[in-house]
């Protein structure tokens, strides 16, 4: 069976401020979204950030290797 994703990714662009407010975003938007995985990629300088974020939020975090 097919499992659907959507994965995102904002190269160079941002701030810390503008990374907690999308992945606040996206936890609220896709809280109620089910059968299609979603995924970020964020800028190595966001990274640390951003697992954070998620971790709170009871997320995966899987860093590429």
């Amino acid at each position: 069976m097919r499992h659907p994703l959507v994965m995102g990714n904002w190269k160079l662009n941002g701030s810390t401020h503008m990374v907690n407010e999308l992945i606040a975003g996206l936890r609220n938007e896709l809280s109620s979204v089910e059968g299609c995985g979603v995924a970020i990629a964020p800028p190595v300088m966001y990274l640390d950030q951003a697992k954070h974020q998620l971790a709170a939020a009871a997320s995966r975090w899987a860093p590429r290797t």
